[in-house]
């Protein structure tokens, strides 16, 4: 398909690209974290963070913007699920100070959005397509004194291979990998100068839904891949982090996760026609590939006898896919996060209207969280549906982060 553009589009793309600062480094070296390039968006001020957030926290608490911010886009080395070095791209959020602060780092994980590249949670455009209002929020970290990355997943702004969806070695990769490639935008002399900000010694991650997965697969596997980062505290809002959980409570999610994991693994393990009843299979590469999270939830359905197979289902309801779909199960329990004993202090924030994380699935799961050593807050919020867990939980956030800082 030909794209068209206009002359004042044309203008405007030719005053962007002549106006940015950008670099680019290491693209013979695929070393995890190290930076590929990075492009200077724009400067927004504190009024501005709060007035573009409004849409995002409707009627919940929200600090006031203390700081302004600065915006990246970055691109980084990381890898894939089986370690292949791969790229990787993101937003970053710089705060702007008057006078010289310190600002811890944080890794912020985005919901489900789709498989496909159109799908990135960075092309969101939510005045169009509503994803999440990310970039906002990322600037509300900012104008707290965060410094706030937000990672495309590995997939994302790849033509060859699909979002690696739910996959634990690929989502903490990349969360990672963004915490090293902030660091080095945000410790540089140009930008401490830019923003009076320097990073402070302390790291977090954070997400939302899926993000919830990614946030713990990097406390997971952070002391083997990433020992130098500084990660103490890691937050979920509305965390998904059981997938045989997520398949149990929402029909949604299941189709994009087996095609992903059949891509992952191949056929001889992941094998849908056992899973998915006969019409979900017919168009699956095309449904999961074509469609993000705004259209999928309208094509398959909310409840998951409608969706998988009648063996399949019975063996999932009665948790007996260890004995029935051994192969499934282990692929399930080894993209499972957060349950590795990493220790660190977890907050929980889950809205008591969620119908995808559900209440009861989200217990079960703090409870195993705590058996493994955790300390875990664990907040349920009245009235609050899933994807108001973010706004609804961003000043208990910012306030776990400012406690476990020692502020």
């Amino acid at each position: 398909m030909v794209q068209r553009f206009s002359l004042a589009m044309v203008l405007l793309l030719a005053a962007v690209v002549a106006s940015a600062q950008i670099t680019r480094t290491g693209w013979d070296e695929p070393v995890a974290g190290s930076l590929l390039s990075v492009v200077f968006q724009e400067r927004v001020s504190p009024q501005e963070i709060f007035a573009r957030g409004i849409e995002l926290f409707e009627q919940y608490e929200r600090p006031l913007p203390e700081y302004g911010a600065d915006v990246y886009r970055i691109i980084f080395w990381s890898a894939d699920f089986d370690g292949t070095p791969i790229h990787a791209h993101a937003l970053l959020v710089i705060p702007v100070a008057n006078t010289p602060i310190s600002a811890p780092v944080l890794a912020f994980g985005s919901g489900t959005s789709g498989l496909g590249n159109h799908c990135a949670p960075s092309l969101e455009m939510p005045r169009f397509e509503r994803l999440g209002w990310y970039k906002e929020n990322m600037l509300d970290y900012a104008g707290q004194g965060i410094i706030a990355v937000f990672p495309d997943y590995i997939g994302f702004n790849n033509v060859k291979i699909p979002q690696r969806y739910f996959s634990k070695m690929a989502e903490g990769h990349v969360m990672l990998d963004s915490l090293r490639a902030a660091r080095t935008v945000a410790s540089s002399p140009r930008t401490i100068v830019r923003t009076r900000t320097t990073p402070a010694a302390e790291d977090f991650t954070a997400g939302y839904s899926q993000g919830g997965h990614a946030a713990l697969a990097a406390a997971d596997i952070r002391p083997d891949y990433a020992p130098e980062i500084n990660l103490i505290g890691a937050i979920g809002f509305g965390a998904t982090n059981s997938i045989e959980a997520l398949w149990r409570d929402a029909g949604f999610y299941p189709p994009s996760i087996i095609y992903t994991f059949m891509q992952m693994y191949g056929r001889a393990l992941v094998r849908p026609e056992q899973i998915l009843q006969p019409q979900w299979l017919e168009n699956l590469e095309y449904q999961v590939m074509s469609e993000c999270v705004f259209t999928f939830q309208f094509t398959y359905p909310h409840n998951v006898r409608g969706l998988f197979t009648e063996r399949f289902y019975n063996a999932l309801m009665a948790r007996r896919l260890d004995v029935e779909f051994p192969e499934i199960k282990r692929l399930l329990d080894e993209n499972e996060t957060g349950l590795t004993g990493h220790g660190l202090p977890v907050l929980m924030i889950q809205g008591n209207q969620d119908i995808i994380a559900t209440n009861a699935s989200q217990r079960e799961f703090v409870q195993r969280l705590r058996a493994s050593g955790s300390d875990v807050i664990y907040i349920e919020m009245d009235n609050v549906r899933h994807r108001q867990t973010r706004p609804a939980g961003f000043a208990e956030s910012v306030r776990f982060i400012r406690n476990l800082m020692g502020n």
